[in-house]
């Protein structure tokens, strides 16, 4: 059991009203309860931005597909903020205005949406270089808007924490699937991308779910037209600074006919 101590501290009556409207009754269960909850979350390494990819060739239409009741983005944003995560960017191409006429500043969801417009597509790496900006100085997800997991994004935030890697990589296996390529492992450490095109087995997979360090923006490239894939990662992974996090539970990729059929079939709301 830990050992606790007594503190006496003095705050304003506004600062008062904020904190006892942290508290619950569940999660938060009194007044010292909430004190001692914020204090922690603002000591301990966080990350509350999360980036949604909603670019390429796909734009934002897997995100608009419905599973169950709901479109794809809404179960990426509840996941998003059942793990705490505060504010979203969303990274689409210019022409694609529909996700913020149905999400608009997210306040009904209890997120902060904002939205990054691409004027020409930029690549994976591109968009991400694009937000820089909007960004604060905290470890950030950067996840891809057409893909439905189970993932535990806490597990995942609370990994790259202890590896200290530039970036960490949510991976999983996946039998027969040859388009996602696998990664080769020593230890935690990805140190290399394999291609898989003549192997019908178990690859361990790239999930698009990303944890970066805000340093990597300092090995992006001058140009703005990049991939994450491609100009990053395997960078990463040769200076030893990717890290691979496993996970066993569901992923699909919404993008892929298949995948969508087999999650409308099977999908149970985890959010």
């Amino acid at each position: 059991m830990r050992t606790k101590t007594r503190l006496t501290i003095t705050l304003s009556q506004e600062l008062v009203k904020k904190i006892d409207s942290l508290i619950d009754g569940q999660a938060i269960k009194n007044r010292s309860h909430a004190i001692e909850t914020v204090i922690q979350e603002s000591l301990v390494p966080s990350v509350q931005t999360a980036v949604i990819l909603l670019g390429g060739k796909h734009g934002d239409a897997p995100a608009l597909q419905k599973i169950n009741t709901n479109y794809l983005l809404t179960h990426t944003l509840n996941i998003l903020k059942k793990h705490h995560l505060t504010k979203v960017i969303i990274c689409l191409n210019k022409g694609n205005r529909k996700i913020k006429q149905l999400f608009g500043s997210g306040e009904q969801l209890g997120l902060k949406i904002d939205y990054s417009y691409e004027e020409k597509p930029l690549g994976t790496g591109g968009a991400v270089k694009n937000i820089k900006n909007m960004l604060n100085k905290k470890p950030f997800l950067v996840i891809y808007g057409d893909i439905l997991t189970t993932l535990d994004l806490s597990n995942l935030f609370e990994f790259h924490f202890n590896e200290g890697s530039l970036a960490t990589m949510a991976v999983k296996p996946r039998m027969g699937e040859l388009k996602y390529g696998q990664v080769f492992l020593q230890g935690n450490k990805i140190i290399k991308f394999l291609d898989t095109s003549n192997d019908s087995g178990i690859s361990i997979i790239n999930t698009g779910v990303y944890v970066f360090d805000t340093k990597i923006f300092d090995i992006f490239p001058a140009k703005n037209n990049f991939t994450l894939e491609k100009d990053i990662f395997p960078y990463l992974a040769q200076k030893k600074q990717l890290s691979a996090s496993f996970f066993q539970g569901i992923w699909y990729d919404i993008s892929e006919e298949k995948d969508y059929q087999e999650a409308k079939q099977h999908w149970q709301t985890k959010a």
